[in-house]
């Protein structure tokens, strides 16, 4: 029996975001052609597996939202044959605000979504003018119409928006807290990622000690509001931690699917070319032809499952530190930066808050 997460990647989008490092194609002319080899992809990787079962599932992009609802049956009915209602947890669709209807959500609900993630990344009209998004006021309007149907949302904000101030992002903060989604991902902005390319020197403006601030803040004010600050980025109600992204920080298997996805299958990554191009060049072929592998040693995978790993609330057992004793005895002195707690290393709340990369440094340069 396999036990694994499904990711897939939708690539496409109305409009690129100033900030957006995923792979993405502006417009949805090759829809058709995109879930036609969706499902080949699928078909083929899962018929390679041993008896699979899918934990979870989560609908990316890109933006899936933008998908009609001949092309979602299809993904939905794509990977159903593998979903079993005593193993599969959650099953979480991204939407956009300006695409949030009744009618989406309620068809999303009829085919056994259970968990919505939108980007809200601010309410104040401005910061979205920055980032290229929507109106604070259609972020309302799809709030309201996903609370409506769904108790498991989840809203994303972002950090450090250029030309904004700490006091708009606590207007945010407040102003989403009120309406008590399930869940926060509370994202900084940096540069990174194999496709990301600059929009108008927009990270030029991202100022990090007001980043760092604001970071702060949504961690004081979340965990005072009740949300459980489980991992570096998240923040849940109890009991509503992501299930797909816990299995990520685990070290658990997923598999990506679609153009740039990117998978962690028995102790081996690998991902599909970031094109669209490619991707539906790929039909009739062997799911192979697809896959290009990371075979980094075995040092660097233990080194990426610790900072996975420590990223967390519960932190790692002792046994998967990879660094030396003296390097671990350092990061440990006066718990400054590690603790230790039942044989399990855990980040300080100092370094969780206000060195979130220190250790991932520290580590890779020893």
């Amino acid at each position: 029996m396999t036990d694994l997460s499904l990711y897939i990647h939708v690539p496409f989008c109305t409009r690129r975001c100033s900030y957006c490092s995923f792979f993405h194609v502006q417009g949805g002319d090759n829809e058709t052609a995109f879930v036609a080899a969706l499902e080949e992809e699928i078909a083929h990787a899962f018929g390679e597996l041993r008896s699979p079962r899918v934990r979870s599932v989560f609908i990316g992009g890109g933006t899936p939202s933008v998908l009609t609802p001949g092309s979602f049956e299809r993904v939905f009915a794509s990977f159903r044959p593998w979903i079993a209602s005593d193993t599969t947890e959650e099953i979480t669709v991204e939407i956009n605000p300006e695409d949030t209807t009744p009618e989406l959500v309620a068809f999303l609900k009829d085919h056994g979504v259970t968990r919505l993630s939108l980007g809200v990344q601010s309410m104040d009209p401005a910061a979205q003018k920055v980032l290229k998004r929507c109106t604070p006021r259609q972020n309302l309007r799809a709030i309201e119409i996903a609370l409506r149907e769904y108790e498991n949302v989840s809203f994303d904000v972002l950090i450090g928006v250029p030309g904004s101030s700490l006091s708009v992002f606590r207007d945010t903060v407040k102003s989403l807290c009120s309406m008590r989604p399930s869940h926060f991902s509370v994202y900084c902005l940096e540069r990174g990622g194999d496709m990301w390319q600059e929009v108008d020197g927009f990270f030029d403006g991202v100022d990090t000690e007001r980043s760092c601030e604001e970071y702060l803040f949504a961690c004081e004010y979340l965990r005072a509001a009740g949300y459980e600050h489980y991992e570096l980025s998240s923040f849940a109600l109890p009991g509503r931690a992501s299930v797909h992204n816990v299995v990520y920080w685990n070290g658990g298997d997923y598999l990506g699917v679609g153009p740039g996805a990117h998978s962690y299958m028995n102790g081996r990554r690998f991902h599909n070319a970031p094109s669209l191009e490619d991707y539906l060049g790929y039909r009739g072929v062997r799911r192979e032809g697809r896959r290009r592998y990371d075979d980094s040693d075995g040092v660097d995978s233990a080194l990426e499952k610790m900072m996975l790993g420590l990223r967390t609330a519960r932190g790692i057992p002792r046994g998967w530190c990879v660094c030396s004793d003296r390097t671990l005895a350092d990061l440990e002195i006066e718990g400054v930066l590690l603790t230790m707690f039942d044989e399990r290393l855990q980040l300080s709340r100092r370094v969780a808050e206000e060195v979130k990369s220190y250790f991932h440094d520290k580590v890779y340069n020893t």
